[in-house]
Order: structure tokens, then sequence, then C-alpha cells
């Protein structure tokens, strides 16, 4: 436990602060104040009884342009509680008068609101606003002012600026509803304007944390953590991630099945193996790869707001968002924030580029349902529905349509409290039918109920890019995964001359220090063309060579893929023609072509009389190594 005087003596300063005016001091005094636990406890009760009420409706509302799902956001008032109550346990000494303080302003108005049978639907934006503050706030006064340095000063300022901000917030809603003007204090507008001056002041004391948490580190010479504080570190990574782990209300419509049925069910929705995807990226990526995203507002505006909404990650070929896709999954499924869902879209393979199939593997994931044991798995009715009908009417082996995994998807979104849907190389998704793919996206932003978050990576393709205008976008810079593809660099490098794949493991501590440098001058963004130079480098068999191709290797991957493709056609013999051969057989094909039948293919000729015949039989291996 912590001993800490320092959050009561700011509220007790903020509620005297000569910026509220001795009107909203007043105010203040009206509210009334008792002991935390019992403050605390009655706005649970009547934020509980308010989501009660709505959890039937389509409970939304606009704001600032996005339509915010208001059960959502009830839900996060009371995390928030929670999260107060949770510091308070770990704090000796803790006035719990002066600290509740807000959270009775913010009683006292929804017990106004309900009296007077006014709407609380815009209040609510502006209560959670404030009730995340102040338990970040909080984490911030334990872990930074207990030291007298420069950055802890200013962030003490600016913490008693926002806490005075946040009571005047409280005080002008109070009066406005005491002299009945309901719908001025509860239009969106109102509460938009309002929340103005507490946003900036939240832009200032987080960077003054930020130089806190520095200076900080300096004072301790990098300790990474500080003893007894490592529970308030991860409290403020939650907050700081709206991490909400809200579990779905689905005891009425989970249906527990045996084993054998399960697995048919969810064969019959897709076969895809959408885990050995992930799985096989995630092994692949360098520890840290995408924490710069972490840090963008526009990543953390879309995971915090409680309102339905698409991210797009925009980035040129080989600029490593796959990876990055990787990285926000995993992230969902270490802090599960409701039902999670992805897929990783591949033009090579025909299941991974079809709209439909697609649909299907995404609720063939939502389907499935822990037990509250958590000892096994369920499915969903909605599903066990369509399947039990298909079995009556003999008709098992027909897939779900299009229309029917639409449907479905707003179906299963619908009974969780949050969604998230990630879908990696959306360019890659058959040209001629992803519009349908791009269009059950927006539907289910639209028709859900309840919060879904979607998140896209793709290429430039400008039909994704005008399906998906209105949504928020981050177009992925070289400057941005620098740090990624050096590490990748780094690492690879030190690999190849580990297992004597460059210069047989004979190669200098000066030679490879020039490898690593010149590599990432020339690969700035682009993990393939960092992985193609490197393939290069390995064919080299002296120093000499190496340093020389240092000095002439491409700079775009389309020059990189232009020298290999030079490469293949100075081959000797027949190997030039059978890779040629390859090239327009998969480019002209009608349909995907199986292994068996390009192999056929590639060795047919025609003769002088325009006749055919064949060469004789190619394998595999031959066809992979001159290609």
């Amino acid at each position: 436990a912590m001993n800490d005087t320092k959050i009561q003596s700011l509220w007790n300063k903020a509620a005297n602060d000569p910026r509220l005016s001795s009107q909203q001091r007043q105010k203040l005094a009206e509210v009334g104040i008792a002991p935390s636990s019992e403050i605390t406890s009655a706005l649970g009760e009547m934020m509980a009884g308010i989501l009660k009420e709505k959890e039937e409706k389509m409970w939304k509302i606009e704001f600032r342009g996005d339509e915010i799902v208001l059960g959502h956001v009830g839900k996060k008032i009371l995390h928030w509680l929670d999260r107060f109550k949770e510091i308070g346990d770990i704090i000796i000494q803790f006035d719990p008068v002066h600290a509740a303080l807000p959270w009775a302003g913010f009683r006292f108005l929804l017990k106004l609101c309900l009296e007077k049978k006014g709407t609380v639907d815009a209040i609510l934006i502006g209560l959670e606003k404030m009730a995340s503050l102040i338990d970040r706030s909080n984490i911030y006064i334990l872990l930074y002012l207990h030291t007298n340095t420069t950055a802890s000063q200013n962030l003490e300022r600016s913490i008693l600026g926002l806490f005075t901000a946040i009571l005047k917030f409280v005080t002008i809603a109070i009066h406005r509803l005491n002299d009945n003007h309901l719908q001025a204090v509860f239009t969106t507008e109102k509460i938009s304007d309002e929340l103005r001056e507490v946003e900036e002041l939240e832009q200032t004391v987080g960077h003054d944390a930020a130089m806190a948490e520095a200076e900080l580190q300096k004072l301790l010479q990098g300790v990474a953590t500080r003893k007894g504080c490592e529970r308030l570190q991860q409290m403020l990574n939650d907050v700081t991630m709206t991490m909400l782990n809200l579990g779905p209300q689905i005891d009425a419509i989970e249906k527990s099945l045996e084993v054998n049925r399960k697995s048919k069910i969810l064969q019959w929705i897709s076969n895809i193996p959408y885990t050995e995807h992930h799985a096989r990226i995630s092994e692949g990526r360098l520890k840290g790869t995408g924490d710069w995203l972490f840090e963008r507002e526009e990543y953390r505006n879309w995971r915090a707001i409680s309102a339905s909404k698409l991210l797009l990650l925009r980035g040129i070929p080989g600029a490593g968002k796959t990876y990055i896709a990787s990285r926000i999954i995993d992230s969902f499924r270490e802090m599960p924030e409701g039902k999670l869902a992805y897929f990783y879209c591949n033009r090579a393979e025909e299941n991974r580029r079809e709209p439909r199939k697609i649909l299907s593997t995404l609720i063939q994931q939502l389907a499935q349902t822990a037990s509250k044991e958590g000892s096994k798995e369920g499915l969903l009715m909605p599903i066990v529905d369509i399947y039990r009908d298909r079995e009556r009417n003999g008709q098992k082996s027909a897939q779900l349509s299009l229309k029917e995994s639409q449907d479905l998807l707003v179906q299963l979104i619908d009974i969780y409290p949050q969604t998230t849907i990630c879908i990696d190389a959306m360019d890659e998704v058959d040209h001629d039918t992803r519009i349908h793919l791009l269009k059950s996206l927006k539907n289910v932003i639209k028709a859900s109920k309840n919060v879904v978050k979607i998140f896209v990576t793709t290429r430039m393709d400008s039909d994704i890019l005008m399906q998906f205008e209105i949504f928020p976008r981050i177009e992925l810079e070289p400057d941005d995964n620098e740090d990624d593809i050096n590490a990748f660099l780094r690492t690879q490098v030190q690999s190849l001359i580990d297992d004597g794949l460059l210069l047989h493991g004979e190669v200098s501590k000066e030679l490879k220090e020039e490898i690593y440098n010149s590599l990432c001058q020339r690969c700035k963004g682009n993990f393939q063309l960092a992985a193609l130079h490197l393939s290069f480098l390995r064919k080299m068999q002296s120093e000499k060579d190496i340093k020389q191709s240092l000095t002439v290797l491409p700079k775009t991957l389309t020059l990189a893929y232009d020298e290999i493709y030079k490469g293949i056609l100075a081959q000797e013999g027949s190997a030039s023609q059978m890779a040629l051969n390859a090239f327009r057989w998969i480019q002209y094909s009608m349909e995907p072509l199986s292994s068996e039948t390009l192999l056929d293919a590639i060795t047919v000729e025609i003769d002088s009389s325009g006749g055919f015949s064949q060469t004789g039989p190619a394998t595999k291996k031959q066809l992979l190594t001159v290609c």
C-alpha cells in the first residue's frame, strides 16, 4: 500500500480554486459529500439501473460526427468507478471525502436528470470522459508527485487545472438543470463545447506526465519500475488503452453441444485455418514491431471511442502491414475487449480472396463462446438454428450465402458488448467481388446496436479508399516503421552469419556493420526490399563482392524485381524458357491452376506445323529453382 495525501489535497484546492466563481463553489456545496464507498456504490447502482432499462434498445447518439453507443459509455463509467475503488485500496490515509467530490457531483447530476424526467444521453458522454481522466490523473499523482523536480511541479499545476475544469463542468450542468434549462445542458453541441477546455487540459497533463516519467527515470538511472508501483503502472496502461473486459450477455442464447456436432457445424461454416495463418505471421514478427502505431492519435481514438468505427492502415507493398495487423490482433487477444475475429487475405489462395468465405470465417469465430464456467465452449443459437434448418431441408452441403453471412454477422455482433474485426490485405481480395466485402463491413458499422471496431490494412487501391473515405486512415510512411526495419535487418544479418549462409559465417565486425548501415539506408520503409537484398547478398562469394554489391543494390521494390527478372532471363539452357512459360500460364489462366496442371502446361510446345508436343515432365523443385 502507498501513503499519499496529494490526491485529496489537490481536489480540496480545486474546490476552492479562484478560477471557480463564488456561485460555482456554492453549487459544489449543494452536492453533498460522503465517504467514497457510499457515493460510488450509489452512483454505480444508478448507472446499472439506467443500463438495464436501455439494454434491449438501439441506444445511440450523434456526437462530433460519430454514432456513440451509450450502453458502452455506461459500462465504461462503471469500469472507471471500479478503477477508482482499486486505486483507493492501494493508498493508506486516503481521504475518501474530498477525493469523492467529483463522483458526488456526477451522482447529483444523474439524479437531477431522472427527477426531471430528462434524457441522460448527452451528459453520459461528458461524465465518462471526466471519470477516465480522474482515474488517470490519480495514478499520475501516485507515480510522479513524490519528487521535487521541475517536471513534477509542472504536472501538479496541470492536474490542479484539470480538476478545477472538471468541477466547473459539473457546476455548470447543475446550474442549468436547477434553472430548468434541460435542453441547454443536454444537447451534444453544448456538451462538446464544455468538454473542449477539459480536453485541452488533458493534453497538457499527458505531456507533463511524460516529462515527469522521463525525469524520474534519469533520477533512478534507468530502472524500469519502482518498488510498489508495478500495479499502478499496469493500471495506467489499462486506462490509457481504455481496456474494458466486457463479457458477452449470452446466457439465454448459448447452446452447449456435443464436441463432434459442434465440430461439424464449425467445419460447415468455414474450414480455413485462420489460427495457423496468424501463428505463422506472429512467429516471424520481431518484438516491438508496430510500437509506433500504438502512439498514434488516430489509433488511440479508434480504440477508445464508444462508437462503431473503421480504421484503415494504408501502405506500399512490403511495408510490413501484415506484421502490424498481427500485432493489433495479439494486443486484443492479450487484453480482450469483447469479442475478436480476424482474417488474413491472400490472392494466391482462392478461399482467402473470396468475400463470402472471408465473412464465413469471421462468423465462425464470432459464433464460438466460452461457457460461463470457462471449461468448454458453446455455439451461439443464430448459427445453430440456421444449421438445423439446413438439416431439416436436406441441404447440409449448402454453404452460407453472401446475404446470409451479412445478416448473421450483424446478429452475432449484437450479442457482444463490443466486437473487434481485423482484416489484413484487403487489396488481395478478388477485385471483381470485393465490393461485397467492403459494403458488408460498412453495413455492420451502420446496423449494429453495439460497438464494433474494424481494422483494415491495404495497399493504395482506389476502390477501397473510395468505399472507406469517411473513415479515419493512417498512411504508413517510411519514417513510421524505420525502427522496425532496422531491427529486422540487425536480426537477419546476424542470423545469416550464425547459420553460415553469408560468406560461410566468416564476416568481420566491420563488414557486418557496413552491410547493416547500407541496407538501413536503402530499405527505408520496406521489409520486402530488405529481404530481397539479403537474399542477393547471400550469393556473394567474397567480401569484395559484397562491398561492391552494396553500392549498386536497387533502392525500390520495383527495381529489385526488375533485377530478379533479368536474372531469370539470363539463365542458361531451357531454364529461362520454363520460367517464362510458367509466368505466362499463371498470368493468362482464367482460373487458378493446380500444381499438377501448371507442371504439365509449361512443358507443352508448339511445333512448326502447329501441333502440340510435350518435352517431358517437370518437377516442383525444378520450377521453383528456375523461378
